[in-house]
């Protein structure tokens, strides 16, 4: 049977505490003890090098799955997972050393995600053994089976990349109902990203995030619409070339618009992939067999010049309340999933 569609209150602060045990973060309001009636079956090792944890949970009563997926903790990889916010296409092919690895994000060809919440999720997804794909197969999870995914704050974006990964992916179980509720969702990737997850999952009521309109981690990546973001054919299309950029930029003594479009912007593009080496390493290695040692030669993966980012997903909007004396000391309160909890259980 289908997961029914739709917000629902109780599955949603469930959801949360799941999110709220994955990062060892309980505290009241959130119980103490798991959700009722719901019984952990796994749980992943930190997975390197950004640190990644994942729970799967089953419901006693009918069998459904919930996958958890952590958010940011205060390690080196967990938060150069959040840095890495170069945007590459949404659906494309990866390589290092002569391996390669495809995979699907959307549909949509301006569709374009975060380098670091992609990456992230192909390597939890895909890992033998410990991927949420081989533990889905492991538990029987096939046509007819019922998913929640979730996550908060990191694990949010995560989240929902990979429900988008079980669609569009070749290697996901087919036939599974699945329903996405998200917490302090930072943004994933473009609008176009998002307007490809929203058309096929939230316009059916089965894709959400829960955002505190006082939490700023859902503010960031920073947006930075351009001239060449904006979809053709449009008025100013002839002032979105990179060559009128530069010329211009000289025109105007400008030389930083000449170095953002040239010099500077392949450094940052290079430096940045770069830094998705351990990852990728990792990744190629798991799924094509050799020693990781082996795959030292050049990485290509297909960049997106645009930071036009923006979350996804149906938004459950929560009100925030502003912070009181000590709390006041916490650049995270806002965040915290205790903070998100008491929110949704007085809504």
């Amino acid at each position: 049977m289908p997961i029914a569609p739709g917000f629902d209150l109780r599955e949603a602060l469930d959801l949360l505490h799941f999110c709220a045990i994955t990062e060892n973060d309980i505290g009241p309001p959130i119980p103490e003890h798991p959700p009722a009636g719901w019984t952990s079956v796994f749980v992943s090792p930190v997975i390197p090098p950004f640190d990644n944890l994942w729970q799967l949970w089953r419901r006693d009563a009918d069998g459904a799955f919930a996958i958890a997926i952590r958010g940011t903790v205060f390690q080196a990889g967990s938060i150069a997972e959040d840095v890495l916010a170069l945007m590459i296409d949404a659906t494309g092919e990866m390589s290092l050393g002569g391996l390669s690895f495809p995979y699907a994000f959307a549909a949509d060809p301006r569709a374009g995600v975060h380098l670091g919440f992609a990456v992230a999720t192909l390597l939890v997804a895909e890992l033998p053994a410990i991927g949420i794909l081989d533990v889905l197969e492991q538990h029987g999870v096939a046509a007819g089976a019922q998913v929640f995914v979730t996550g908060h704050s990191q694990g949010a974006a995560m989240a929902t990349l990979l429900r988008s990964y079980l669609h569009h992916g070749a290697t996901a179980p087919k036939g599974v109902s699945y329903k996405t509720c998200v917490f302090a969702q930072p943004k994933p990737g473009n609008d176009h990203y998002a307007a490809d997850f929203e058309h096929r999952f939230s316009n059916a009521g089965l894709g959400f995030r829960v955002t505190n309109s006082l939490d700023w981690v859902p503010q960031v990546p920073f947006t930075l619409e351009f001239l060449g973001d904006i979809d053709k054919p449009n008025p100013l299309s002839v002032l979105t070339t990179p060559e009128f950029m530069i010329k211009v930029g000289r025109a105007l003594h400008l030389k930083i618009i000449e170095r953002l479009v040239d010099d500077l912007g392949h450094l940052i593009v290079r430096r940045e992939i770069d830094r998705a080496r351990p990852a990728l390493r990792q990744l190629l290695a798991a799924k094509a067999g050799p020693a990781a040692s082996a795959l030292d030669g050049a990485i290509d993966v297909p960049v997106k010049f645009s930071f036009n980012y923006l979350n996804a997903g149906t938004n459950h909007s929560l009100i925030g309340h502003p912070c009181v004396d000590a709390q006041c000391g916490d650049e995270f309160f806002e965040h915290h999933p205790a903070t998100y909890y008491g929110l949704l259980a007085g809504a």
